[in-house]
């Protein structure tokens, strides 16, 4: 019988529901999919934020998988909406957490977790890069000791590769294809330069021979080391080069890079195929060590971005303490405000799975970070001061390979500089041949063997106009001549009181007296005793002198070291008259509250200058989590542009700022603000 009128329409609105239904859920499956947070997967390059996730596979690991579910990934990206994401592949371990057909998986899983990763991240178009153990391999090297970097005595390491062994060919370029091979975007290899050992196998006793003509490897202290440490480095490049172009040479859109490749760790010259450069700052008071690395990898002419990691870790008791919105934030603002990109570490459970807890502060920290992306990310720095990371002087004076023992006083100097409201940049010995001239002044930080050709070049940089300041004992020996003055006796290490007009400081530290010449300005006075009536006699702490059309100067105290275990606002003071003899009209400039750091970048016609919140108790090495600060005070801005300004506006917010006329600088009132603002300023 056919069916009535009415019933033939109540079957068609059915028929049409359902039909609109099934659309309807197919475009909130496929929502994240069609639109995302961006409109396609971004490459690394144009990146401005991730997560990252790992948990170094061991043999315990025999149920990877077991309380995973695409809906925590699906969660985690829904609220979090980042460009891309990193996670477990291959630790430092060996084992890898998915079911490698090439390298030594893991006791055993319940599922692929790789690939469930894989299937929701391009739901999303989110990029997806894994976390894997490059050089450093335990297992690989324990089964074929064969493959691993020799000691001195010829015995194999049992977790270095060599790195013109078989591993790379025989394991990592094979394993790194399968997983190009799985639609992967790339990968982040870990346990590298960092964590390289110098070689003495077979293979480099040849090269050094071929080299230097000497049959046997040098050791530590031996005459020629230096020149095998430099054979290492040179190696240990090749290995980064030989591993990406074999990789690229079938997979070219599959991303590489090698962990705190030139960085602070290897400070050189970007001379391998890596697609960006990347680094992760561990452990507390990282928004200092934030400003020091990101300042490291700016300036070398490859996208790049710093993880932090969400916890603080106590090693000895195996006990990580959740990082607060606000340090990350802190951390955050250090590393964007330089024009980097941001990632955040959380460690996966012991299965692969995620720890859902933490969702929400990374939601929170994601949108912090959004809300500044536009006239943060990929700015370049106004050059102003610029810290010099003598190459020279690092190789000189390093025993190893490539580590970053021997950046503390440069990084304590920077501090020093930040604290007292200068915009610094960090350049290496390869920058400055390139761009010195832009620089109003150049700070050598307790180095003094910088090479003849190096010297010879910012001494002409001096001579052309330009300012130098040399710091401590050692460097004000080195230059001496430069300076005008003449050392007397040997360096003297004792408690000191600095004293300058109404500021005294007091400092245990290594000291140099000095003589100085009739055109030879002095700052400040050193003594033994902070009474001036018990000791009348005193030596400068710093001197100056104009060298060509330029000025050299010099402090004579080791002042890094102190300034890093008992910082002081006294200090502070004195280095910044020092700045001020040598560079008394930067182009920015802040005055006001004494906890903030200043970053001054352009954008394209613009300039943007940052401000910092440096408040709290991330220096405090007692102090693991701390989620308080105290707001900034109203502070004044002060900047020298070429032009006029013709709008200013605070960010985020877009508040309207007014711009006064004031002699040669423009004056802006910049209210109270949390963790970090910034001042758009066009002409």
């Amino acid at each position: 019988m056919a069916a009535s009128p009415s019933k033939q329409h109540i079957v068609k609105n059915i028929l049409l529901l359902a039909i609109f239904a099934a659309i309807v859920g197919a475009a909130v499956y496929y929502w994240p999919e069609i639109t995302g947070n961006n409109k396609k997967t971004l490459r690394r390059a144009d990146s401005f934020l991730g997560f990252h996730f790992d948990f170094h596979a061991g043999q315990d690991c025999k149920q990877i998988g077991h309380l995973f579910t695409e809906e925590m990934i699906d969660t985690l990206l829904t609220q979090t909406q980042p460009d891309y994401i990193q996670v477990d592949c291959k630790g430092h371990n060996g084992y890898s957490s998915y079911p490698t057909e090439v390298g030594h998986p893991a006791p055993g899983w319940d599922k692929d977790i790789l690939k469930m990763f894989r299937d929701v991240t391009r739901k999303h178009n989110v990029a997806l890069y894994v976390h894997y153990s490059g050089i450093w391999d335990n297992v690989a090297m324990q089964a074929h000791p064969e493959w691993a970097a020799r000691h001195a005595d010829g015995t194999p390491d049992t977790q270095m590769a060599s790195f013109y062994g078989d591993y790379d060919n025989k394991l990592l370029i094979p394993q790194l294809k399968e997983l190009a091979q799985r639609g992967l975007d790339g990968i982040w290899v870990d346990g590298e330069c960092w964590a390289a050992i110098p070689d003495y196998s077979d293979t480099m006793r040849i090269r050094y021979q071929e080299l230097t003509g000497l049959t046997s490897l040098p050791r530590p202290g031996d005459e020629d080391y230096k020149t095998f440490l430099e054979l290492n480095r040179t190696a240990f490049r090749d290995h980064i080069r030989n591993y990406i172009d074999a990789v690229h040479k079938e997979y070219p859109d599959f991303q590489i890079t090698s962990n705190w490749a030139y960085s602070s760790m290897m400070p050189e010259e970007v001379d391998t195929p890596v697609d960006y450069l990347s680094g992760d700052v561990a452990g507390q008071n990282g928004v200092y060590s934030s400003a020091w690395e990101a300042r490291c990898l700016a300036p070398q002419g490859k996208a790049w971005d710093l993880m932090s990691w969400g916890f603080t870790y106590n090693s000895g008791q195996g006990l990580p303490a959740a990082k607060s919105v606000v340090m990350l934030q802190q951390e955050a603002a250090e590393v964007i405000s330089m024009g980097g990109g941001f990632q955040v570490y959380y460690q996966q459970n012991r299965d692969g799975s995620l720890k859902t807890a933490y969702f929400p502060r990374m939601a929170e920290i994601a949108r912090w970070c959004r809300e500044r992306q536009e006239y943060c990310h990929k700015n370049t720095p106004i050059p102003q001061i610029a810290i010099w990371y003598s190459t020279h002087a690092w190789k000189d004076a390093n025993g190893g390979l490539y580590s970053g023992g021997l950046n503390e006083k440069m990084s304590n100097i920077l501090a020093m500089l930040l604290d007292g409201k200068q915009s610094v940049e960090v350049l290496m010995d390869h920058h400055l041949k390139k761009s010195i001239d832009n620089y109003p002044l150049i700070v050598l930080p307790e180095w003094a063997n910088v090479g003849e050709d190096m010297k010879n070049l910012v001494l002409q940089y001096v001579e052309n106009g330009g300012n130098l300041l040399v710091m401590g004992v050692d460097a004000t020996r080195a230059f001496a001549p430069e300076l005008g003055i003449q050392t007397e006796g040997e360096p003297v290490e004792s408690n000191t009181f600095i004293f300058e007009k109404d500021h005294l400081a007091a400092l245990h530290a290594r000291w140099q007296q000095i003589a100085i010449k009739d055109d030879v300005q002095t700052i400040g006075e050193i003594r033994t005793t902070d009474d001036k009536y018990v000791q009348p006699s005193s030596f400068p702490f710093a001197a100056y002198r104009t060298y060509g059309k330029g000025k050299i100067g010099a402090i004579t105290v080791d002042i890094a070291k102190p300034y890093c275990y008992h910082r002081s606002s006294e200090c502070n003071h004195l280095f910044n008259q020092v700045i001020s003899a040598l560079y008394h009209a930067p182009k920015v400039a802040v005055e006001g509250n004494s906890r903030i750091h200043v970053v001054a970048t352009q954008k394209e016609h613009k300039w943007v200058i940052h401000l910092i919140n440096t408040d709290g108790d991330h220096s405090n090495r007692n102090v693991y989590v701390y989620d308080q600060i105290n707001p900034t005070r109203p502070v004044k801005l002060i900047i020298r542009p070429e032009h006029s300004v013709r709008n200013a506006y605070l960010m985020p917010g877009e508040q309207k700022l007014s711009a006064k006329k004031s002699g040669d600088h423009f004056e802006l009132e910049i209210p109270s603000f949390d963790v970090h603002t910034s001042i758009v300023l066009s002409f």
